[in-house]
């Protein structure tokens, strides 16, 4: 029996590594080039808040209707609803707006800048190819369900 398997890039390439990477990011601009221009605690808790409550809210759904919540994996269950009736993407969503909030909260510009990133970065990588998998998975109810719900939001 092996008790430690040898770590390779591909274990770290899960998008809470990158999140978590973003917002080290968002730390370091912040103390490296220190231009102070947000003073806004409340809207930064809020987003931090609201982050949370989309990173655990989706991964109840996932759990009870006992489908992957891990990426690149085959899907068993199309989710339409609860959190994804707001956002097809709604852990993603909660994961650029804990960055957004990490550096609203910080209160300097440049710390928003890993946020904007983490959104395409997010998009290109996780939720295209997720994307493909569902409609290969559900074809026409993947389509339906693509057509009413934003890939972030209802409007994005």
């Amino acid at each position: 029996m092996v008790l430690f398997e040898t770590m390779t890039l591909k274990h770290f390439n899960i998008p809470p590594f990158w999140t978590i990477f973003a917002s080290f990011c968002a730390v370091v601009l912040h103390l490296l080039y220190p231009v102070v221009l947000l003073d806004m605690p409340l809207l930064a808790y809020g987003l931090i808040t609201l982050s949370l409550v989309l990173l655990i809210w989706p991964g109840i759904w996932f759990r009870r209707y006992k489908t992957t919540i891990v990426p690149r994996q085959k899907p068993s269950t199309l989710m339409v609803g609860g959190p994804f009736t707001i956002s097809r993407n709604p852990m993603y969503l909660g994961m650029v707006l804990l960055v957004l909030g990490t550096g609203v909260l910080l209160g300097s510009v440049q710390a928003l800048l890993p946020a904007v990133w983490l959104f395409f970065f997010l998009g290109k990588n996780y939720i295209t190819p997720e994307e493909r998998k569902l409609r290969e998975a559900f074809d026409r109810e993947a389509e339906d369900y693509f057509a009413r719900t934003g890939r972030w939001v209802w409007f994005l």
